[in-house]
């Protein structure tokens, strides 16, 4: 069974320049970002990543004075290898008929064979990924992100 992967998530300013600083400070310790995922909460935004070192970025962020949010609905989430089989929507078919709510998703820089990878934040991830992968939905680890960057 795959384990769930570690995001970033980071309070930030709604302001011009906010992003470039928290990438800035990121690109100057040589952290990379593999995915990335920005909501908008009126006077600040809520930035989502998952980077090559959750906890480096984290303590990096942390020292730079960076607002991180740090709940368990923050932190895990499992990667998936959308396909012509494995279409979104077969996949939210798949969770939702197994009691399991989607609490947010977005897509991510990784392509392998022209498919994408989507990150998703289920509610009960251990269960999610079990019933995925027992229906032959592509897991992927964190490892196997950053290789498609290699």
């Amino acid at each position: 069974m795959s384990v769930p992967i570690q995001q970033v998530s980071v309070f930030l300013d709604n302001r011009p320049g906010a992003l470039s600083e928290l990438i800035t400070c990121l690109d100057r310790f040589k952290i990379r970002i593999f995915a990335l995922s920005i909501a908008d909460a009126g006077e600040f935004g809520l930035i989502r990543m998952i980077t090559g070192d959750a906890a480096r970025a984290t303590k990096v962020l942390e020292d730079a004075n960076f607002n991180l949010a740090k709940s368990k609905n923050n932190v895990e989430v499992t990667v998936i290898l959308t396909t012509e089989k494995d279409k979104v929507s077969r996949i939210a078919k798949i969770l939702g008929d197994n009691g399991l709510n989607i609490e947010y998703a977005y897509s991510s820089a990784v392509h392998i064979d022209g498919k994408f990878a989507l990150v998703l934040r289920v509610d009960d991830l251990d269960k999610a990924e079990r019933i995925l992968e027992d229906d032959g939905v592509v897991i992927l680890s964190l490892d196997e992100i950053k290789n498609c960057f290699e």
